[in-house]
Formats: C-alpha cells, sequence, structure tokens
C-alpha cells in the first residue's frame, strides 16, 4: 500500500514508519518537526517538512503522490498547555480537516486517527468501553473529539473510511532509542530524575480510593500500539477502538518496578491532586481483540526496561 504518515518523525509515527517498511509498503512522511527527529525517520520513506495548517503544503503532497490511506498521529498534547493555550491545539482540529479535505480532492478512501483517552474526562466507571460517555475536561481532548466527530461527517457525505484508536498511557521504546524532548508522561518523567535531569519525581496525589492511595493507569507499549494501526489498514467499516491492557498500574507500583529493574533509587516528591485526574482509568479492549484482531503482547517490564535503554543508551 501507498501510506501518508502524519507526525512519521515523532515518537509513535517513527516506529510506525519503520514497520510499515518493513512489511513493504511505501510510506510518505509529513512532519514539522516541532518535536519529532528528521533522523528518526527510515531512510527508505520519503519525508517532507511542513505543517499540516498549511492546507496548500498538503494539497501539493497528496496532489504529486497517490495514496491508500492516511495515518495521521500527528498532534499537539500536552493535557495542560492545552487550558493555557486554545489557539495552538485548535490547529489539531485545524490540520485534520485540511488531510480530510485533500483526501475528498484526491480520492484516498481511508484514514487511521491518533486519539485518546482524554475524549472520555471523568469517567464513572473503572473500566472504560467505547460506550462509555465522552465528556472532555480539557481542551487537548476535545480536540480529538471533535476530530472523531469531523470524521464521522466526511464519512456520510464524502465515503471517507475512518478507524479512531484511542490510546490509554503510551510507554516503552521501539528501537529508535527516542527521548521526548519535552517529557509528560510519567515514565520519560522517572527516566529524567533517573538521569539526573530533574531532581525528582512528584506523585500528585497519595490519597485515592486505591490501594496504595496513588492513580491507576493503563499502559501500552508503544510497539503494541503500532501493530494496532497496521492491522486497523486491512479492517473495513468505520470504528472508534480503545487501545490498552485491561489492567492497571498505581504510580507507586510504577515506581517499585522501575527500582527493581534499573537498580537505581527514585527520589519522590509528594504533591497536591491535578484537577481532573480520576482515581481509576483502565480501559476494556475487547471491541480491539474482535474488530482488530489484536492485543498487546509487551508487558510493564519490557515498557520500563527498554525505555531506561533508551535514556542510558
Amino acid at each position: 500500500m501507498n501510506i501518508l504518515i502524519a507526525g512519521g518523525a515523532g515518537y509513535i509515527g517513527s516506529i510506525a514508519v519503520k514497520e510499515l517498511i518493513k512489511l513493504k509498503h511505501n510510506v510518505i512522511v509529513i512532519d514539522n518537526l516541532s518535536k519529532g527527529k528528521k533522523e528518526l525517520v527510515d531512510k527508505q520513506a520519503k519525508l517532507f517538512i511542513g505543517d499540516l495548517t498549511d492546507k496548500l503544503f498538503v494539497q501539493e503532497i497528496f496532489s504529486n503522490n497517490k495514496f491508500d490511506a492516511v495515518i495521521h498521529f500527528a498532534a499537539y498534547k500536552a493535557v495542560e498547555e492545552s487550558m493555557i493555550d486554545a489557539p495552538k491545539y485548535s490547529q489539531n482540529i485545524i490540520g485534520s480537516i485540511n488531510i480530510l479535505d485533500s483526501m475528498v480532492k484526491f480520492n484516498v478512501p481511508k484514514i487511521i486517527f491518533s486519539s485518546t483517552a482524554a475524549t472520555y474526562g471523568m469517567p464513572k466507571t473503572e473500566i472504560v468501553n467505547e460506550e462509555t460517555k465522552t465528556e472532555p475536561i480539557n481542551y487537548y481532548g476535545f480536540t480529538k473529539l471533535e476530530i472523531e466527530n469531523i470524521m464521522k461527517w466526511y464519512n456520510k457525505i464524502h465515503g471517507i473510511n475512518f478507524i479512531a484508536l484511542r490510546y490509554f498511557n503510551v510507554a516503552g521504546d521501539g528501537g529508535l532509542k527516542y527521548i521526548d524532548p519535552e517529557a509528560k508522561n510519567i515514565l520519560p518523567i522517572i527516566m529524567e530524575v533517573i538521569t539526573g535531569k530533574r531532581k525528582e519525581l512528584t506523585i500528585f496525589g497519595e490519597d485515592y480510593n486505591t490501594p496504595d492511595g496513588t492513580c491507576i493507569r493503563d499502559y501500552i507499549h508503544v510497539l503494541d500500539l503500532v501493530d494496532a494501526h497496521i492491522k486497523a489498514l486491512n479492517v473495513k467499516g468505520n470504528h472508534i477502538i480503545n487501545l490498552g491492557s485491561n489492567k492497571g498500574f498505581s504510580v507507586k507500583e510504577l515506581v517499585n518496578a522501575t527500582q527493581d529493574i534499573t537498580k537505581k533509587i527514585i527520589p519522590l516528591k509528594s504533591g497536591q491532586r491535578r484537577s481532573g485526574d480520576p482515581a481509576k482509568l483502565i480501559a476494556s479492549n475487547d471491541k480491539a481483540k474482535n474488530i482488530l484482531g489484536w492485543e498487546p503482547k509487551h508487558d510493564i517490564q519490557e515498557m520500563i526496561s527498554s525505555t531506561f535503554n533508551a535514556y542510558t543508551k
């Protein structure tokens, strides 16, 4: 297949490019390199540096190449930042519309979209399935849900097929030794503590209704995540699907597992709860199993060890 990867120089996208090329697909990458790195893009892929908000740039890529599908990873994704810089995060929507408009104009039939568990907000159930009510509590989550809704309309009006994959907490390294330049997620932050970039790890809330008082989250290895996108290319119809492990680990469990694996002590600091943090958030992955024929193969120990190897290469 001829596949366009938006955000193909980033953490997840670069691994997807590598795996798709292994499978003999032809891959073209668009990335503005705001967080992506040119050197991560497989040499067999063509890289075009530019921004999805530049409609003429996007249309030029589509006009000069024939695509069978688009995989769309590109987005700004820091929850806290989205609540203080709405114009920046509105670009998530603008860039996605530009992709969809080009798909209509140049008859590209399918898009695989990188969505998020943030579309659910503060769910009232501990296990979240795709029927759980979507009530985003931050602008980032809103932009992703809005794009899902726009894709539904483009399907109704123009027949473009879509699969939206709602990620839970992505972790691990996919073999490219990716170092997050602006760590916001817990495992990269822990690695910055281990490598001396940060003094300590702040635990935001130790009084939740969980066994050890800290938040419980569902983690998925980046290689499993990419595998789900590749499987989605061959799935017919339009679907919204959770990607998670169906199990959870608390912050303290993650810290203890990391200390056991790395043999490093992680200094901790107690902080106040963050607004909008549910006590427990775990994905049901039944739909992913049924629709994609997918389930995660890598455990939390592999996520920790591969990340540690990347940060201490």
